[in-house]
């Protein structure tokens, strides 16, 4: 039996996704080893994420300022926005350095099964984007994962979108049907944005 101290770590390890119960326990086991003061720069680091971390109020990305380091940047193309499911398919296209343009984080794909409507979602906010948009939107580029989730809400916000005059597009299919884009090599992704298609 644990001390209830040590077991509630434990217990908020076991939350993490992929992390189960003895996995958690040498996690906790792995930071008793630790220095005290690494275990308060730990505590520190969470402690700054939940009282810092916001959405970025254009792209809705994880920042700790208004707008996100990419929003910010005069050097990307406003008119050009790159929609993705997550923060994670960002950050795995970015490493390709090839996308110059913005994003949309969407934070879910839609998911009936799991009770993820178009309303779950942050497509009001893109909307609000084309509408509000100067200079003016150009292309949508929908770069959401090659699975079921992803192809629904890619259609969905096809036919939504179709009535802005924006060109709509979709990455090309380098990633195989069934993968995250998360776990992309930079290649594959690359090629995946130069075989976009209109849709």
């Amino acid at each position: 039996m644990l001390p209830q101290s040590i077991q509630n770590l434990v217990d908020h390890f076991t939350t993490l996704p992929g992390i189960g119960p003895k996995t958690a326990e040498k996690l906790v086991f792995f930071l008793l080893k630790r220095a005290p003061k690494d275990l308060h720069d730990f505590g520190a680091a969470l402690s700054h994420i939940a009282d810092n971390v916001q959405l970025c109020s254009l792209c809705q990305n994880f920042t700790d300022t208004e707008l996100c380091q990419i929003c910010s940047n005069p050097r990307r193309d406003k008119s050009v926005i790159c929609v993705v499911a997550d923060p994670l398919d960002l950050l795995a296209l970015e490493s390709t350095h090839d996308f110059r343009g913005l994003y949309h984080v969407l934070g879910h794909n839609i998911n009936p099964l799991e009770g993820i409507t178009p309303n779950d979602i942050r497509i009001k906010e893109l909307v609000q984007r084309i509408e509000k948009a100067d200079p003016q939107i150009s292309e949508i580029i929908l770069a959401l994962d090659a699975n079921t989730e992803g192809e629904t809400t890619a259609l969905y916000l096809a036919r939504l979108l179709h009535k802005y005059p924006v060109k709509i597009t979709r990455i090309g299919k380098g990633l195989p049907m069934g993968s995250d884009m998360e776990y992309a090599d930079a290649m594959t992704l690359s090629n995946a944005l130069e075989g976009r298609r209109e849709i």
